[in-house]
């Protein structure tokens, strides 16, 4: 749900006027422009943050703000849903990958009586799971089972990708 607030702060934020279209006012009119002040020289090579900055003060990725309270090592079926909710709405999967990462069939009122019954475990929607490990499992099946189906392999490739990159994320500060 954080990001329906973030996008609602970006499309509903008041924009700054176009400094080219500005109309000069007498007072500006006037005012001598600043003067040029020279850059100091460009570092010959790019230069990472120093060791003792913290992870925290690098610049967050798009996919950072959206999944920055889940992990997904330790996530629930039930969290799992929103976080592919919040991914799908950002535009990090696409509404076939959004559903298949979103169908957990925990969830389902019937799962002990169906699915439960013939694996022989309980619905339990809210204990931690390693999601990343499943949907790795998951690959490898589709891949040894089905890999005829280049689009659903496809698809679970994106998914997984999308996990791992939110499990190990890259910061790189130039």
């Amino acid at each position: 749900m954080k990001i329906l607030s973030f996008l609602n702060q970006q499309v509903f934020a008041p924009r700054q006027p176009d400094v080219a279209q500005a109309q000069p006012t007498p007072e500006t009119a006037a005012t001598p422009p600043p003067a040029a002040e020279t850059p100091p020289p460009a570092p010959a090579e790019p230069t990472s943050a120093p060791a003792d900055v913290p992870a925290a003060a690098a610049p967050r990725t798009p996919l950072q703000e959206v999944a920055q309270n889940y992990r997904v090592r330790a996530i629930s079926p039930r969290e799992i849903t929103d976080l592919s909710f919040d991914l799908h709405v950002a535009g990090f999967l696409s509404y076939e990958e959004y559903s298949l990462l979103a169908f957990q069939p925990e969830l389902h009122p019937d799962f002990d009586k169906t699915t439960g019954a013939l694996i022989g475990e309980r619905a339990d929607p809210d204990r931690p799971r390693d999601f990343v490990a499943l949907w790795e499992e998951r690959l490898n099946f589709e891949r040894q089972h089905n890999p005829e189906d280049t689009q659903t392999i496809a698809r679970v490739e994106r998914i997984l990708g999308v996990l791992q990159a939110i499990d190990s994320p890259t910061n790189i500060v130039v």
